[in-house]
């Protein structure tokens, strides 16, 4: 949207006419920068909600990770861990030389 103000028409005397031209423009550059500002500010509230919206997910996806950890740990602890238990088995069996 291209911004039009009183340039080359503009009138020569200092007049009620001048002032209303020269405060038509400062309105419509007032209104611009108003704009502009209330872009940048939703964009940054959104960069805002982004980050936290990225967080919560972080977050989340690292209590499900520590979740998954800790069950781990507790069948490991407990022995029901197949697949721990395979690598132990076969680490064993290969020390002694059965397997290679």
């Amino acid at each position: 949207m291209a911004i039009q103000l009183v340039t080359d028409q503009l009138s020569d005397e200092l007049d009620d006419k001048h002032r209303e031209q020269v405060v038509g423009n400062f309105k419509i550059i007032e209104k611009a920068v108003n704009d502009i500002e209330k872009l940048i500010s939703d964009a940054q509230q959104t960069d805002e909600t982004d980050k936290k919206n990225q967080q919560v997910a972080n977050n989340q996806a690292l209590n499900d990770m520590q979740k998954q950890m800790n069950d781990k740990i507790k069948r490991i602890t407990l022995g029901t861990d197949e697949d721990t238990i395979r690598l132990v088995v076969t680490a064993i069996i290969q020390e002694q030389g059965l397997i290679k």
